[in-house]
């Protein structure tokens, strides 16, 4: 039986910029183990199955997999999944809010129309921190950086559905000519309990973006995630309590792709609650690049 996919690139309103991601339709027939070898065959950093909610209060259920594993929840995924759904459904296309059930339960991802398209702006899970115990020569050299081109925030696992280790940079040069030791991020992420690690600089000038951002998660076999929803969830919580703990709300624009020609941007915003609880959103556009069937 054939499956109908379409490859869908989040963060970005151009094919063959952004993030990749395969969207499978109607998949609730497909075992795990076939998706899972279905994620490889497509070898994206994410693949994505859609299928019918278990819940009342989704609208679909989403299944995403690395080429390694199953992962409970993904950003740009999440974005490309909306998107599919908003162009394949006709009783969605008009929808100003999406409700995704994947593993870390219902996510919701707002519409809102722009001039370009849909922005698609997803709430992330509440935030978690913990301290990475890593000194500050060993990240040095997973990054291929030198040490000073560390910035002196702590080196943190952050998550907002999946973890990341967090790092700031001190200098905007320095992202560009980062030169990661893949072997030893992947060691170093999986006994700190991080799926990748992922880098952000202040850019420092007039531009639109405030960030640039780089992810590397080779040990879910993605050497470089061209632009991460999770990662930058996950840097927005981070910047909301080192650099703006006693501000209600704070956001900024990032760009991320840039190194490797894949060239996206991200809407992250936060806002924290009367108990001090924080919500992060991620948000941002997407194209389709290709369609196809499956047939596994």
């Amino acid at each position: 039986m054939p499956f109908d996919f379409v490859q869908v690139d989040a963060f970005t309103t151009r094919p063959l910029y952004g993030n990749p991601a395969a969207v499978v339709f109607d998949a609730d027939d497909l075992p795990a183990e076939i998706m899972q070898k279905i994620a490889r065959e497509m070898n994206l950093s994410e693949t994505v199955f859609l299928l019918k909610p278990t819940s009342a209060a989704a609208d679909y259920r989403v299944r995403i997999f690395t080429p390694m594993s199953e992962l409970p929840f993904a950003g740009h995924p999440t974005v490309a999944a909306a998107h599919a759904v908003l162009a394949r459904y006709p009783d969605k296309a008009d929808a100003t809010l999406l409700r995704q059930e994947c593993g870390i339960g219902i996510v919701p991802v707002a519409v809102t129309p722009t001039p370009r398209g849909k922005l698609l702006t997803m709430t992330q899970a509440a935030p978690s921190y913990r301290d990475a115990g890593l000194a500050r020569a060993v990240v040095a050299e997973m990054l291929g950086c030198d040490a000073a081109d560390l910035a002196p925030l702590p080196f943190e696992v952050v998550s907002t559905g999946v973890p990341w280790l967090i790092v700031e940079l001190s200098r905007f040069a320095a992202i560009s000519a980062l030169n990661p030791d893949q072997g030893l991020i992947a060691r170093v992420c999986k006994k700190a309990g991080a799926v990748g690690v992922t880098v952000f600089v202040e850019r420092g000038d007039a531009g639109p973006a405030r960030l640039r951002v780089r992810t590397f998660a080779p040990g879910e076999g993605v050497p470089e995630d061209p632009v991460c929803g999770s990662g930058n969830g996950s840097v927005a919580a981070f910047i909301a309590r080192h650099k703006h703990p006693g501000e209600m709300t704070g956001g900024y624009v990032a760009e991320q792709g840039i190194e490797i020609g894949r060239d996206g941007e991200v809407q992250a915003s936060w806002e924290r609650g009367e108990a001090g609880t924080l919500s992060v959103r991620i948000g941002g556009e997407a194209a389709v690049s290709a369609a196809g069937q499956l047939l596994p």
